[in-house]
């Protein structure tokens, strides 16, 4: 078996593979994917922790549906910026993206000053645009604060 490649998560005819996810983010992104209504009733097969040249170890999420919504997608590239989203149509893959994270994130993010206006003014959207791409920093157009994107929660309305 040493010389055969074994799939262990069998090809899609049509689809979304989202691939070279660091080991560990692949449930997140999945929940990040059923958190979206029209994702709800989606065929999905995720595979946790294979081995790969690339990262070590890996995640991949295969969904039988025709595209991913661009705020999702953003969504995506917050938590895990460089994984690789692809679709397949007749078993071949159609179109390859890898994903940077955004320069701007609008009402993505929750702001972590309680201070900031987004915060008591619920009907303001939040945004945030990218101070430091190296550093993963973002700054809140409204009260200014930088924080590490690691340290942003998600909005959930």
């Amino acid at each position: 078996m040493k010389d055969k490649k074994f799939l262990y998560i069998p090809k899609i005819e049509k689809g979304i593979v989202i691939d070279h996810i660091p080991a560990g983010f692949g449930a997140k992104i999945l929940e990040i994917i059923q958190s979206d209504d029209l994702m709800k009733d989606i065929i999905v097969t995720l595979g946790l922790n294979y081995k790969s040249t690339k990262l070590g170890r890996k995640d991949m999420i295969k969904l039988k549906v025709d595209d991913l919504t661009p705020p999702m997608v953003q969504h995506i590239s917050l938590i895990c910026p460089g994984v690789t989203i692809k679709k397949i149509s007749d078993y071949a893959v159609e179109k390859k993206v890898t994903v940077r994270s955004p320069r701007e994130v609008r009402d993505r993010l929750e702001c972590r000053n309680p201070n900031c206006i987004t915060n008591y003014e619920h009907h303001m959207e939040t945004c945030f645009r990218m101070e430091n791409e190296s550093n993963q920093t973002y700054r809140c157009i409204y009260c200014e604060r930088v924080f590490q994107l690691d340290e942003l929660r998600p909005l959930i309305r």
